[in-house]
């Protein structure tokens, strides 16, 4: 009954504040309906939309990475190519005898007289060994360049290093040097079989 009151007096007011308090019952309403539905909802929303963003990120990562696989497989591949050049150009420990040989022989057809050829004791470094050979030779200028230019063109590696040269005295009229040198290949150590690993 004093529900019906209320509204009854209400109603009997003035329309201005009947619209006054229709509205001001509508903003409460609002109020209510946002504070309780939407404002949760919103902070659900502004997490999704980081949610979103990080993972977009994440997406165009994958997506350029994916885009340059193609240039890393070609890069890798090109690195292995290279790789299995340079170790061509480490003999295996069977073609040591016949390296050492191709340098003496070398050393003979440039014209040097060889005095000593001694190859030392190998030096193991990561994958290869040094095989270093100490040599005196003996000839003129002109044989001991060719010697060191057929060295060069060698399908392996050989190294000349420690070089001391002096002059011989003769009757020849060209000077004769003697050249003392270490001329160092290196062998490509290959890792032991598993079977070979286990014996030892």
């Amino acid at each position: 009954m004093a529900l019906n009151l209320n509204i009854e007096y209400i109603m009997k007011l003035p329309l201005s504040r009947r619209l006054l308090i229709l509205a001001g019952i509508n903003v409460f309403i609002i109020v209510i309906f946002y504070w309780f539905l939407i404002n949760p909802k919103s902070k659900e929303i502004d997490e999704l939309r980081k949610g979103l963003d990080d993972l977009s990120r994440k997406l165009a990562e994958s997506r350029r990475i994916a885009k340059d696989i193609p240039r890393f497989q070609a890069e890798k591949e090109e690195l292995e190519k290279k790789l299995k050049e340079a170790l061509t150009q480490l003999p295996n420990e069977k073609e040591i005898p016949s390296l050492i040989e191709s340098i003496s022989n070398v050393g003979r057809t440039a014209g040097l007289k060889i005095l000593l050829f001694k190859p030392g004791n190998e030096v193991p470094k990561d994958f290869y060994a040094e095989v270093p050979i100490r040599m005196i030779v003996q000839g003129s200028f002109k044989s001991l360049y060719n010697f060191w230019y057929r060295v060069s063109k060698l399908p392996r590696i050989v190294n000349i290093s420690g070089i001391s040269i002096t002059t011989v005295e003769t009757k020849e009229r060209s000077p004769v040097l003697k050249a003392e040198f270490l001329a160092t290949t290196f062998r490509f150590i290959t890792s032991p079989a598993k079977g070979e690993a286990k014996k030892q």
